[in-house]
């Protein structure tokens, strides 16, 4: 199975325990964006992407 960018973004919203919901409110677009991303109907805009690593970024302590 072919791993999609919709895939990688809903495996990764999932590892870190977020609703869709939660992750749009952290990205500042709507949970319909989030879902149609991990769909696969639409990708993130370009502008987005900066935004889109900052609920994924590791926490190292």
């Amino acid at each position: 199975m072919e791993t999609t960018l919709g895939i990688r973004i809903a495996e990764q919203r999932r590892k870190r325990d977020l609703t869709q919901d939660q992750l749009a409110e952290k990205m500042g677009v709507s949970p319909q964006a989030v879902s149609k991303w991990e769909n696969d109907l639409c990708c993130p805009d370009i502008s987005l992407l900066p935004l889109s690593c900052r609920p994924f970024r590791y926490q190292y302590r």
